[in-house]
């Protein structure tokens, strides 16, 4: 699993918003830079059934530990997930089996979160590498102030008889707003 440093740029974008101003109203945003988690080679396990059955689906959920983002207060801060991207890596060569997938983050302290609700359109190409882009990301602040995540991913279709390996990345980006 890989996640790039989002403290030092959140770091950074906090900096420049502290520099306090005599006696103006001041307010200042900040885009933070896209960060990805990845969760490398991801196992399914394979549906020998499914032939027979039809469709059928399944969900696989991993967790990834990181930093708890810890704001201070008078910030307006969101972090969305903006998509999701999957690679086939082993036991399949392209998702044209999957006719459906979601995906949902948890802190288990609220209520999870759906990053991407995905429905594969009729006569969608080929592919090994699927990026779908969420098409209302959700702020994910509360799930980024505790020590961990849990990742849930739903899969549903003619899924293979055997094993199969992705490597799933979600693609995050926040902002940051204050008033002084």
């Amino acid at each position: 699993m890989r996640m790039l440093n989002r403290t030092s740029t959140l770091l950074g974008a906090l900096a420049l918003l502290a520099i306090p101003s005599a006696g103006c109203m001041v307010s200042a945003e900040v885009n933070v830079p896209e960060v990805e988690v990845t969760q490398h080679d991801l196992v399914f396990d394979g549906a020998p059934q499914a032939a027979a059955l039809g469709d059928v689906s399944m969900s696989k959920s991993f967790s990834q530990k990181h930093q708890r983002l810890e704001l201070p207060t008078g910030l307006d801060t969101e972090v969305k997930a903006l998509g999701v991207t999957l690679t086939a890596k082993s036991g399949i060569e392209n998702f044209d089996f999957l006719k459906g997938m979601r995906v949902t983050m948890s802190d288990d302290v609220h209520d999870p979160v759906e990053l991407i609700d995905y429905t594969r359109v009729d006569g969608a190409p080929s592919t090994n590498v699927l990026t779908m882009e969420s098409a209302n990301p959700v702020n994910t602040l509360d799930e980024w102030k505790t020590d961990s995540a849990t990742f849930t991913v739903e899969v549903d279709g003619a899924l293979p008889p055997q094993d199969w390996k992705v490597d799933l990345s979600v693609r995050f980006s926040g902002k940051v707003t204050y008033k002084y």
